[in-house]
């Protein structure tokens, strides 16, 4: 594909995601809910494609900008006198600060540091296959306590449960991996 192709398909793809984030808003009666999630759904995409094209000093700024964007517009939902759902300014701060989290990672992320060997891509690959396991077994035990054994657990704390298990169990399946050495 040629340069002029790409930008004409990227110019198409940002056009039709304005036009759902548009319509999204209008469908919804004009609410402060979904301007906010409008306007976090933008930014993140926004950032997953700078991300995807470049990391240089000022995209990381731009990424940052876009962090602290997050949190004022999470702050902002606060401010309106309309009843919000809860969780709307609480998901733009944590969406700000992964975003401001990203960029003090990319800044002191090297330059050699993209670049891995076979070995730690099986690694990687073996520590988040046997996190995803996990986390299967886990709603599986889950799903099976509350259906017979009638344990009374609310939907927010089996999603906090499964948000944190997720990385926290790649981590350690991937420093165990590490550790261990060569995956046959």
């Amino acid at each position: 594909m040629n340069r002029s192709a790409i930008i004409t398909l990227e110019i198409t793809i940002a056009a039709l995601v304005l036009v759902v984030l548009i319509g999204t808003y209008l469908a919804s009666g004009f609410t402060y809910d979904a301007l906010i999630w409008i306007l976090l759904i933008a930014l993140g995409i926004g950032a997953m494609y700078l991300l995807k094209k470049h990391n240089s000093p000022e995209v990381r700024r731009i990424i940052a900008i876009m962090g602290v964007l997050c949190i004022g517009i999470s702050f902002a939902g606060l401010l309106p006198p309309t009843p919000l759902i809860p969780a709307t300014p609480t998901i733009g701060m944590v969406f700000g600060m992964v975003l401001l989290l990203l960029h003090w990672r990319m800044k002191r992320q090297d330059g050699d540091l993209g670049l891995q060997d076979e070995r730690s891509l099986r690694i990687g690959t073996y520590g988040i296959a046997c996190s995803w396991y996990l986390t299967y077994i886990v709603v599986i035990l889950l799903a099976t306590a509350i259906t017979l054994g009638g344990m009374q657990v609310p939907a927010e704390s089996v999603v906090l449960i499964l948000i944190i298990l997720m990385p926290i169990s790649t981590i350690l399946f991937q420093t165990y991996y590490n550790h261990k050495g060569d995956i046959s």
